[in-house]
């Protein structure tokens, strides 16, 4: 369960994570705040506003337009699911390291090869 083309279980996940401290999470999305807006982020959700078991945001980038779901895995590396509006996973990424976490989402939202820092 949880792969690509299958509608995200967010009960299934939740199961074997973390949890999240929010505002160190949303201080490591804005630490390029560039990139972070330029993925149209908005509809933050989680379970609440300190800790939570997931963090989900509405993007609407270059190459994804949907959801894109952070986890925080049992090895302390963060996990993340690209889904459709609708929850279907199109992409996943596994066990990213606190320092790769905005570049690697970037990468599959916005990041255009051409483009320049």
């Amino acid at each position: 369960m949880n792969t690509k083309g299958e509608k995200i279980n967010i009960e299934e996940i939740i199961k074997s994570v973390r949890q999240l401290y929010m505002p160190d999470l949303m201080a490591l999305l804005r630490s390029d705040i560039m990139k972070f807006w330029s993925w149209g982020s908005h509809a933050f959700k989680a379970e609440s506003n300190d800790y939570s078991r997931y963090f989900r945001m509405t993007v609407s980038g270059h190459h994804h337009k949907g959801h894109v779901w952070i986890f925080l895995n049992g090895l302390d590396l963060f996990d993340v699911y690209y889904t459709s509006r609708q929850g279907t996973i199109k992409d996943i990424q596994t066990d990213l390291y606190f320092d790769m976490l905005v570049e690697a989402i970037d990468n599959k939202i916005e990041r255009i090869a051409e483009y320049t820092d």
